[in-house]
C-alpha cells in the first residue's frame, strides 16, 4: 500500500473512531450504506487495495467538510470583525464558505474511485511486461499456472499483485481450475483493455495447439496484440491531453491575467472590486479550480516510467546532509540580498532611478524584489541539492540504454563456454567507455582479485558492482544474473 493509500485509510479510521456521532446510529447508517453503495464504488475499493468499508469513507468526508466549514466561518468572522467590506466581498465570502466544504466532501467520498481510475491507467503500462513473462514461461513449459506464477514472482508491477491474488484464489478453491480463473481475470481486465483480454485468451488457446511451432506462433501473436494495443492506447491517451491542456492554460492562466488588466476599466463603470474579492478569486478560487482540473487531466495521462529512487547511501551523496545545510544558508543569504536590494538602492541614492518612490516614477517598488528573493532562494536550493541526484539519474539512464547490448554480448560469451571472469571482462572491453562497461569491469575485477563468488561480485552490499545502480530495469534483470550466479 502506498503512502497516500495508508494515509487515507488512517484518516478514515480516525474519523470513524472520534466522529461517528455525525451520522447518528452507526449500525443503522452502516446497513443503509451497504444497501445504497454502488457496485462501481465497491469494485474501486477492491481494485485499489483499500482496507475500508464505504461508510467509513463517507464519515471521513463529513468530518473533513464540517471542520473545513467551521474553519472558513471562523476566518470570515475574524475578517469581518477587523474591518468593513463591500457587499460584493461578503457575497463572495459566503459563496466560498458554502462551496469549498462541499467540493472537499465530494472529493474525499469519491477518492477510492479516483484512485482506482488512476491505478488502472498506470497499470495499463504494466501489461506488456506481465505478458512477456507469461509468454516467456509458456514457450519453455506450456503450463498456464506455472506461467502466471513466474510472471507474478518476477514482476514488481502492481498488476503482478492481481496475478498473485488470482493464484491464491485458486489455491483456496474460489475457482475450480486455472481456466475458470483466467476467464474471470480476462473479463475483469477486458473492461479496461480489450487487447489484454484477447491476448490472454490466445495464450490459453496455445496449450491446445497440436505442435510446438503452432504454439510458438500463437504465443508470439498474443505478444504482438499486447504491444500494438498498448501503443494504440498510449497514442489515444496522449491525443486526449492536447485540448484539456489548452483549456487549462487559457481559462486558468491567460484569462485571469487579462481580467487583472480590465479591473481599472470595470471600476469606471461603477463596479467596485476590492482587495478581499481579489484575494478570494485569485488566491483561493482559481487555485482550487486549477487543482481540480489538473487532477482531472492527470487522471487521463498515460503511464510513464517513474524516475529511479536514489538513496542517500549512494557514494556520491555521502556528504549530502552537510551540503543541504550549507545550501540552505547560501539560499537564505541570497534571498536576503535580493529582497533588501530595493532599500539598499534607496540608501545609496537610487541610481538610474530604478526604485519607484512615487506614482509614475521609477521601474519597481522597493518591496518588489522580495518576490525575486523567494524565487532566488528556491532556485539556489533546488540547484544545489538536486544537481547531484540528477547526475546520478542521468548515469542510471545511460546504463539502462546500454544494458541490453551488454547482456547480449555477455550471453554470447557464456554460451561459448567461457568462464564468468572472462565473459564479464570481454564484455567490459567490448563496451569500453560506457557506464555499463565500467560496472562489468568491476565485476570481473571482483572475481579475479577478491576471489569472491559471482553472486558476491555482483550483489554484495559492500563491494557488489550493481549495489549502487538504482534502476528498475537493471533490477529486473538481476533475477537472471542471480540465477546464473547461484549455479556458478
Amino acid at each position: 500500500m502506498s503512502d497516500n493509500q495508508d494515509m487515507y485509510c488512517r484518516a478514515c479510521r480516525f474519523s470513524v473512531k472520534h466522529f461517528s456521532w455525525l451520522v447518528g446510529d452507526l449500525d443503522k447508517y452502516r446497513k443503509k450504506s451497504e444497501k445504497t453503495v454502488s457496485k462501481e464504488f465497491l469494485d474501486a475499493i477492491g481494485f485499489s487495495g483499500f482496507d475500508l468499508e464505504p461508510w467509513e469513507t463517507h464519515i471521513l468526508s463529513y468530518t473533513f467538510g464540517l471542520f473545513l466549514f467551521i474553519l472558513l466561518i471562523g476566518l470570515d468572522i475574524i475578517l469581518f470583525s477587523i474591518s468593513t467590506y463591500e457587499r460584493n466581498s461578503m457575497i463572495f465570502a459566503a459563496i466560498f464558505t458554502a462551496i469549498v466544504p462541499i467540493v472537499a466532501m465530494i472529493y474525499l467520498s469519491e477518492y477510492p474511485k479516483i484512485h482506482a481510475k488512476f491505478l488502472k491507467i498506470h497499470t495499463l503500462g504494466d501489461i506488456p511486461e506481465i505478458q512477456s513473462y507469461i509468454v516467456m514461461s509458456m514457450k519453455l513449459v506450456p503450463n498456464m499456472e506455472r506461467a502466471i506464477i513466474f510472471a507474478a514472482d518476477n514482476s514488481f508491477r502492481p498488476l503482478a499483485r492481481d496475478l498473485k491474488k488470482l493464484m491464491w484464489d485458486i489455491h483456496i478453491r474460489v475457482y475450480s481450475n486455472i481456466d475458470e480463473a483466467l476467464i474471470v481475470f480476462a473479463n475483469q481486465w477486458g473492461r479496461n483493455s480489450e487487447y489484454f483480454k484477447r491476448s490472454l485468451h490466445l495464450v490459453k488457446s496455445s496449450t491446445s495447439e497440436p505442435d510446438d511451432a503452432q504454439r510458438i506462433m500463437t504465443l508470439n501473436k498474443s505478444l504482438d496484440i499486447v504491444l500494438e494495443g498498448t501503443k494504440t492506447m498510449m497514442d489515444a491517451f496522449a491525443a486526449k491531453l492536447k485540448t484539456p491542456t489548452y483549456v487549462l492554460y487559457s481559462i486558468f492562466i491567460l484569462i485571469p491575467l487579462a481580467l487583472v488588466a480590465l479591473i481599472p476599466a470595470v471600476s469606471i463603470v461603477g463596479v467596485k472590486i476590492d482587495t478581499v474579492t481579489l484575494v478570494l478569486v485569485y488566491n483561493i478560487g482559481l487555485p482550487l479550480f486549477t487543482f481540480l482540473y489538473s487532477e482531472f487531466i492527470l487522471l487521463q495521462r498515460p503511464a510513464t516510467f517513474s524516475p529511479p529512487d536514489i538513496s542517500d547511501k549512494h557514494p556520491e551523496l555521502t556528504n549530502i546532509s552537510s551540503i543541504r545545510k550549507n545550501i540552505i544558508i547560501i539560499a537564505l543569504i541570497a534571498g536576503a540580498a535580493v529582497g533588501f536590494s530595493g532599500y539598499v538602492l534607496l540608501y545609496y541614492g537610487n541610481p538610474f532611478n530604478i526604485i519607484s518612490k512615487e506614482a509614475m516614477a521609477g521601474l519597481v517598488l522597493p518591496t518588489f524584489p522580495i518576490i525575486w528573493a523567494i524565487t532566488a532562494m528556491i532556485c539556489v536550493y533546488c540547484l544545489g541539492i538536486y544537481t547531484p541526484y540528477k547526475k546520478i539519474r542521468d548515469c542510471v539512464k545511460q546504463i539502462e540504454n546500454e544494458f541490453a547490448d551488454a547482456l547480449f554480448i555477455l550471453g554470447r560469451r557464456i554460451a561459448e563456454g567461457r568462464s564468468a571472469e572472462e565473459a564479464f571482462g570481454h564484455t567490459s572491453e567490448t563496451m569500453k567507455g560506457s557506464k555499463i562497461g565500467e560496472s562489468f569491469a568491476d565485476i570481473a575485477k571482483n572475481l579475479t582479485c577478491m576471489r569472491t563468488t559471482l553472486h558476491g561480485a555482483i550483489f554484495n552490499e559492500e563491494y557488489g558492482a550493481l549495489k549502487d545502480i538504482y534502476s528498475d530495469r537493471v533490477f529486473k534483470n538481476r533475477h537472471y544474473l542471480k540465477r546464473y550466479a547461484k549455479h556458478n
